[in-house]
């Protein structure tokens, strides 16, 4: 089995498990007349569309370097996520305002006894697979994209089992007339609570894509191997640049070495270089470039440059 087919395989079981709970809520809405619970459901519909081009994105990053593609697809990864993102805020624009519509026209009326079921099999059904995701597959950030909207659904999940409840609560009461308005404004308060995480996904796509710096927890490990080998041959501070396209991670390193270093020992260095960085959950592309110490004199001034860079 090679290191994709855990990834592919937790796709497609995701897949399969999305149709499932999305029928249910779209039937179980229909039935009985929620709009929270209908959203619910198509919201796992459009999570169907956006996990199968996951599943596309993870078998197209593992295919090799090509003359058309001479860096290899790991781009789709990031640019995948970003559509996934985008859809889903498109999804949440149009339930706010189905939602808006809805509590202009007096509300949804049902009785909320029928829907507090579906809200906890949402809830459970979506955590537990969440973090079966997480489990299964480490370090894909397909797979965490991933089980970051199962976590979503969960989270959607507790919140209609507060709804619900908060209406049969006042259901016979003095704010009875308030029950059908509870519904739709579910489904706004949903809209509004979790717009933060596809706006999130959209960002760090056109960060990744633009070739920004990836985050600290990345370039950690990565400048911990090169200080290692900086000590070990007395190279001098280096200018180092990392950035990180979906699991492929470049790294540009230059250093001044004394002059009479030979190539033999440049290609030790760069040897041990790629043998610690393999061990990272990356495919590390790396490029060092070793330059001549400058002559005595000349060190403070190149030093000074070194580190201004």
């Amino acid at each position: 089995m090679t290191e994709q087919d855990p990834e592919r395989h937790a796709l497609i079981v995701s897949i399969l498990a999305t149709a499932s709970i999305s029928f249910l809520g779209i039937l179980w809405g229909l039935a009985i007349g929620s709009q929270m619970i209908l959203f619910d459901g198509f919201f796992g519909l459009i999570g169907i569309i956006t996990s199968g081009l996951l599943l596309r994105a993870s078998m197209l990053a593992v295919r090799k370097p090509s003359r058309l593609f001479p860096y290899g697809q790991q781009s789709m990864t990031p640019l995948v996520i970003g559509i996934q993102g985008f859809v889903i805020l498109a999804t949440l624009a149009y339930a706010a305002v189905e939602s808006a519509i809805t509590i202009r026209n007096g509300g949804s009326h049902f009785s909320p006894r029928v829907a507090i079921p579906y809200g906890v099999i949402a809830a459970l059904g979506s955590i537990v697979f969440a973090f079966w995701l997480r489990r299964k597959v480490k370090h894909s950030d397909l797979i965490q994209a991933e089980s970051t909207a199962w976590l979503i659904g969960g989270l959607r999940g507790v919140g209609m089992m507060a709804g619900f409840g908060f209406m049969l609560l006042l259901e016979g009461s003095s704010w009875d007339a308030a029950v059908p308005f509870i519904d739709p404004a579910m489904v706004l308060l949903t809209c509004i609570i979790f717009i933060r995480q596809p706006l999130r996904m959209v960002g760090s796509t056109v960060h990744e894509l633009l070739e920004g710096a990836p985050s600290p927890a990345v370039q950690a490990p990565v400048l911990e191997v090169i200080a290692t080998v900086q000590r070990e041959f007395n190279l001098t501070e280096p200018i180092i640049r990392i950035n990180k396209v979906g699991s492929k991670l470049y790294v540009e390193i230059d250093a001044y070495v004394a002059p009479e270093v030979t190539v033999a020992e440049e290609h030790a260095i760069r040897t041990l270089l790629e043998q610690r960085l393999k061990l990272l959950p990356y495919q590390v592309w790396l490029n060092l470039d070793l330059l001549p110490l400058p002559r005595s004199s000349d060190r403070t001034s190149s030093g000074e440059a070194i580190r201004s860079s």
